[in-house]
């Protein structure tokens, strides 16, 4: 009986434990009529919180909701009262210098403010709250007085320069911001990417975009004066590559080598940069920059002769080169997997080399025999062993097996549900029905991928899906032949038999009605564009900009006009076609990407 009185016991002390506490309960009313505008229910909760609690987050909710409430006099009067049982609290001080500037008095808060900061003790934790506190109602220049007066109590004239260029960026003080954090630079050189960080955070803030033509002004001092410190030389390098300037990017990449040679790592940045934005010469020798240097105590080394071989391959396939520039690329791919120990790092190299036999060189059997043999090789990642498997799959399906490919894209879905690569196994798998004239199924699954959380695949899928919705009849006497044979022609685009492909789709052009010919002349256009028949693909494309009917393959035909003349250095006609994109179909999947471009292009203008 005694243990029994002993366990009712333990377990009612439990119970009691367990219940929420009415502070806790309390809390959640406040905030929740502090974000329902209930000012005057949530001053009057928040108050009863800080006097139970003492949490001083209470009180500036408290003091907040009085202010909102246009309650000035009340709100002042409770602070004054606190302040008489606690005339050291600088919290107090700060938002009773926070009412009086809500309130227009100026002079008053100031004085408040000063009051606050004299009342600091030689503790860094004491001097940060303080500065933190002004920080929270937007008073970035009373925050950095605070950390100047602890720079004088603390007796380091270095500390806090990264917290006051911080203030210095949220109060959009640029120029005083890059003192701070170029003198920061100076003391810490290792945290280069701290600062690039924080300069990126800066450009977010600037909404006059002023901070780039600001950061080359700025830097052009510093790298015009004698035996400036090679750090700089790093950040021109970063800020080169931000601006999309990579031959200037290269040079102070090498400035900063010849200074401090085991910086390698910046070649690349810059090589891996310069390739993404077709820049294959720029990358290909910041790579061999890194190469030059030799193998031994060389950490890059292996991946900058990597490197190479993804630029010329994309360099290849840009300029259609010959069939014998591919065959020495798959060499040379073949010569790194030999020297090189096969393991998840490599595994970009396989599949490269697997599109090369198959796309390129013409010879399937070798691209599957090789991913057979990668995905047998032992100790690779879940993710490696998938992206192989996928990519063996997209051979299959080039092959002409899709029944094969679809049945490795369901493993892998099932194998990675939830993640991109499964989601990206579920289009492809999708396609293939679509291919094969199973519309309905693969409908239903391109309509689930519009979800996706990759942008890529959920774009594609919209795209295809809003085609076969609008365009597919499910009456009684329904006939899809039409939807059916452009499943066909997408298959043999798919397969790269541009040749076979055109001629389907002309075929499917005589006397089709407009919501598939719109389409069907758009999928002619990129044919065009994979055949390097850049006039017809923009006859093609300038037509369906201003006669088609659908609005999805509208903001497409311009989308590719803008990149096209881009390319072609018409920034002008590229910048028209953008903003249309913009302002006239901003409900496209392309007006974000639009808007980018537009921001890059007319930012390069200006440059030059």
């Amino acid at each position: 009986m005694r243990n029994l009185y002993v366990f009712f016991l333990i377990l009612i002390t439990l119970c009691g434990s367990a219940q929420t506490p009415p502070q806790q309960s309390d809390a959640q009313l406040a905030y929740e009529y502090y974000n329902h505008k209930e000012y005057g229910k949530a001053a009057e909760l928040f108050l009863k919180l800080y006097e139970r609690s003492r949490y001083s987050q209470y009180l500036d909710y408290y003091v907040i909701s009085l202010i909102n409430n246009k309650e000035y006099d009340k709100a002042e009067e409770s602070l004054k009262k606190y302040l008489k049982t606690d005339d050291n609290n600088k919290d107090f001080l700060v938002s009773l210098g926070y009412i009086y500037m809500q309130q227009g008095k100026v002079n008053k808060a100031e004085e408040t403010f000063k009051k606050a900061i004299n009342k600091l003790v030689p503790n860094n934790n004491d001097i940060t709250n303080l500065a933190y506190k002004f920080a929270n109602i937007r008073e970035y220049d009373w925050a950095n007085k605070v950390y100047l007066k602890g720079r004088d109590l603390l007796k380091n004239p270095n500390l806090y320069t990264l917290e006051i260029g911080d203030n210095y960026m949220y109060d959009r003080n640029y120029t005083a911001m890059l003192g701070q954090f170029t003198t920061y630079l100076l003391q810490n050189p290792g945290n280069i990417n701290l600062i690039c960080s924080k300069l990126n955070t800066a450009k977010m803030y600037d909404v006059n975009e002023s901070m780039d033509t600001l950061l080359i002004t700025y830097l052009a001092k510093i790298l015009t004066q004698p035996n400036y410190n090679p750090i700089f030389d790093h950040l021109k390098t970063w800020h080169s590559l931000q601006v999309g300037n990579f031959p200037q990017a290269l040079e102070y990449a090498q400035k900063l080598n010849d200074k401090m040679p085991e910086k390698l790592d910046v070649f690349l940045n810059i090589a891996r940069e310069a390739r993404r934005a077709k820049y294959y010469g720029i990358s290909t020798t910041a790579c061999k920059k890194i190469i030059e240097a030799g193998k031994e105590k060389n950490p890059y080394y292996t991946t900058a002769t990597k490197e190479i071989i993804f630029s010329k391959y994309e360099e290849y396939k840009e300029k259609t080169a010959p069939l014998t520039e591919y065959a020495a690329l798959a060499k040379d791919a073949e010569r790194f997997i030999k020297t090189n120990t096969f393991n998840d790092e490599h595994t970009d190299i396989v599949i490269l080399l697997a599109d090369l036999y198959m796309y390129q060189l013409h010879v399937p059997d070798s691209a599957n025999i090789l991913l057979e043999n990668a995905v047998k090789t032992a100790r690779l990642s879940t993710n490696s062993m998938n992206l192989l498997k996928l990519k063996r799959a997209d051979i299959l399906a080039f092959a002409d097996n899709p029944w094969e490919a679809t049945i490795i894209y369901t493993q892998i879905e099932k194998a990675a549900p939830n993640s991109d690569i499964g989601y990206e196994a579920k289009l492809k798998k999708a396609w293939m029905a679509y291919y094969e004239g199973d519309l309905v199924w693969a409908n239903a699954q391109f309509s689930v991928l519009k979800g996706s959380t990759s942008k890529l695949i959920a774009n594609d899928a919209l795209k295809i899906s809003h085609f076969i919705t609008m365009n597919y009849d499910d009456g009684d006497e329904a006939d899809n032949s039409v939807l059916e044979k452009v499943g066909k022609a997408e298959y043999l685009i798919f397969k790269k038999q541009s040749d076979k492909a055109l001629l389907a789709l002309d075929s499917i052009l005589l006397g089709t009605e407009a919501g598939i010919a719109d389409y069907v002349s758009l999928l002619k256009a990129k044919l065009f564009l994979e055949q390097k028949e850049t006039n017809k693909a923009i006859t093609q494309l300038q037509s369906l900009k201003d006669k088609s009917g659908e609005v999805s393959v509208q903001a497409e035909a311009i989308f590719l006009l803008a990149e096209l003349e881009a390319k072609q250095n018409k920034k002008a006609e590229a910048l028209t076609l953008y903003k249309q994109l913009i302002t006239d179909y901003s409900g496209s999947v392309y007006s974000v990407d639009a808007a980018q471009n537009y921001r890059n292009l007319e930012k390069l203008n200006s440059e030059n």
